[in-house]
């Protein structure tokens, strides 16, 4: 009796200890994130099925070099099998409500099937692996994965679904290998590739201008509280609630806020941006406009990407519930959503992974927090040109 007892406390301490000693390693790396296991059961599950509609944004993290290249290679493949027609729906369709699922089961025929002279004059087309013309190069949890899916709606735009890190941790592995890694797509497609390490590195950076002088980057950013606050909700998604730390605990506050500098001190990480390439292949957007006006962002990009207008203006309804945009089942391109997006079959929104519920930050570690970082919004606003309307900053009457 006794020895049990003595383990039960010895494993809570254990997983105390583990709570509380997490945050240096989103310090130290804010792309490394904590689901190695479940990723790797995702990844086998895609192979059995084939299928590239689903979230596989985390999946290098705590891999090998061999592991990732097995990966790369593995979604190329599934990639191949999609655009030769034969791909399968990711959920059974025993769970999906009937319009739902006739919408999906619409899309993944009609989509390779409908407007047969569109689609032979497509077939005949060089399909084949690209290089990127545009890459989207930060911040962490600032909604690049969310931009990079919306962004693959658009009939003219490729992108890999992994983080592909080729210009910080796989650059010696030369171009063909990061070619390799690329969907197929036509001469008039543009293929784009999410990183957003690569914004952490001026290495990183002087590698892609000696890759493309010309490639245009976009960088998105968010309200610095509220990117706290979502790291948060992603490291703890997990942890049992009374093992959960406070937010300042997590924190680990520093009597000179460097950790806090570190994380949120965007307007020192873009200016190397800028003195790298022109600012007019450079777009600043903002996480919050995107959930504000999820169209109103992607028309920008698709300006700024130099992309025909293809986003209709019912592409999103607004979810009270979520407090967020998700997908309009009405829209005209909900099919092509179901062939690109893994969605929420209920609500139509994104995975469980987006709208985790925020921390609650104590008032006084708050006006601390706005206190260290307004002076750092400021000097990205007059780098960049532009303001955002961040909620977290805005002045109390």
């Amino acid at each position: 009796m006794a020895l049990v007892v003595f383990s039960f406390a010895g494993s809570l301490v254990l997983q105390q200890f583990l709570t509380f000693h997490r945050v240096p390693v989103f310090l130290q790396d804010p792309a490394k994130k904590p689901s190695r296991v479940r990723n790797s059961l995702k990844l086998n599950t895609a192979k059995l099925q084939g299928d590239l509609s689903f979230s596989l944004e985390t999946f290098y993290d705590n891999k090998s070099h061999d592991q990732e290249t097995e990966i790369g290679s593995s979604i190329a493949t599934l990639q191949t099998r999609k655009d030769t027609g034969n791909h399968k729906i990711s959920v059974p369709s025993t769970e999906i409500p009937g319009s739902i699922y006739s919408l999906r089961k619409q899309a993944s025929s009609s989509s390779y099937q409908s407007n047969s002279g569109q689609q032979k004059a497509s077939l005949s087309l060089d399909r084949r692996p690209r290089l990127p013309k545009a890459l989207i190069i930060g911040f962490s949890k600032c909604g690049t994965a969310a931009l990079r899916t919306f962004l693959t709606i658009h009939p003219d735009v490729v992108s890999p679904v992994l983080e592909l890190r080729y210009f910080t941790l796989y650059y010696a592995k030369g171009i063909e290998w990061y070619r390799k890694q690329m969907p197929p797509s036509t001469k008039e497609q543009l293929t784009i590739e999410k990183t957003p390490a690569y914004i952490m590195s001026q290495e990183s950076l002087r590698r892609i201008r000696g890759f493309d002088p010309k490639i245009k980057l976009i960088v998105i950013v968010r309200d610095p509280i509220v990117r706290l606050q979502s790291q948060y909700a992603h490291e703890f998604s997990h942890t049992t609630a009374s093992f959960r730390p406070s937010f300042k605990q997590w924190w680990n506050e520093k009597p000179d806020d460097r950790s806090i500098i570190n994380v949120c001190h965007y307007a020192r990480y873009i200016r190397p941006v800028y003195d790298l390439f022109p600012r007019r292949q450079v777009l600043i957007l903002s996480e919050d406009d995107m959930e504000r006006n999820p169209l109103s962002v992607l028309k920008e990009a698709e300006r700024f990407l130099e992309l025909r207008p293809a986003y209709s203006d019912d592409m999103f309804v607004f979810n009270k519930e979520k407090g967020f945009h998700c997908f309009n089942t009405r829209s005209k391109l909900f099919p092509r959503v179901l062939t690109l997006v893994q969605v929420n079959r209920f609500t139509c929104c994104l995975g469980v992974d987006k709208g985790r519920e925020h921390p609650q930050i104590g008032e006084d570690y708050l006006e601390h927090l706005i206190h260290v970082i307004r002076p750092l919004n400021e000097e990205l606003f007059d780098l960049i040109g532009k303001r955002f309307q961040w909620k977290s900053f805005k002045d109390k009457s």
